[in-house]
């Protein structure tokens, strides 16, 4: 009867919400330890910077900084992070989502009251219009369509907007300390020796 197939309907939407929450759970445990991981690479540096005994990586006379290290355990960590949590567990959690918002469309009618999934996807959006520099800045790292048609950031931008700009971040320091004494030889910096190769032709 309808009324039987209406209350396996919410069973199921009942199985559907606690896989959401299982997969939603996942997902935030795998960002908070990104930044544990991301705490521990820094604090690393710290420790190093403390002991005045080095001064750096020596290999075939040339004299690394440990910031450059520093910059690629970021870069992979994140890099890593952000596939394990974007392309992984969170379309697993879409999945979820969208069926459960598929049972609520067909049921909702019936039993009103399981209009969860719909409910949520329609607040998640964050619009930030009313921001165009922060709108103009976070194009630079987010490629969700939705994004770049009405400013709104959707679940997807948002994992962009956590992860790419810490990449970002540390690309740009390890180039500036590449070129200004980051990798450096016979006590000169990059830039120096291109300067003085420069001068001296």
């Amino acid at each position: 009867t309808k009324e039987e197939h209406a209350t396996l309907a919410l069973e199921a939407w009942k199985k559907v919400v606690q896989t959401q929450e299982h997969f939603n759970e996942i997902c935030m445990k795998v960002r908070t330890l990104y930044a544990t991981v991301l705490a521990a690479v820094l604090s690393l540096y710290g420790v190093f910077l403390k002991d005045a005994s080095k001064s750096g990586i020596e290999i075939a006379g040339f004299d690394f900084d440990p910031i450059l290290a520093v910059c690629v355990a970021v870069f992979v960590a994140s890099t890593l992070f952000y596939f394990v949590d974007k392309q992984w567990y969170h379309r697993l959690l879409l999945g979820a989502v969208d069926q459960g918002i598929e049972i609520e469309e067909r049921w909702g009618d019936v039993l009103p009251e399981i209009k969860l999934g719909s409910k949520i996807t329609a607040r998640s959006a964050v619009d930030i219009s009313t921001s165009p520099k922060t709108a103009w800045f976070l194009k630079f790292f987010v490629d969700d369509e939705r994004f770049k048609a009405s400013n709104k950031l959707h679940s997807d931008a948002k994992l962009e907007v956590f992860y790419k700009p810490i990449r970002a971040v540390s690309v740009l320091i390890f180039l500036a300390a590449c070129a200004f004494g980051g990798v450096s030889y016979d006590g000169q910096s990059l830039a120096g020796l291109l300067w003085k190769s420069i001068v001296t032709c």
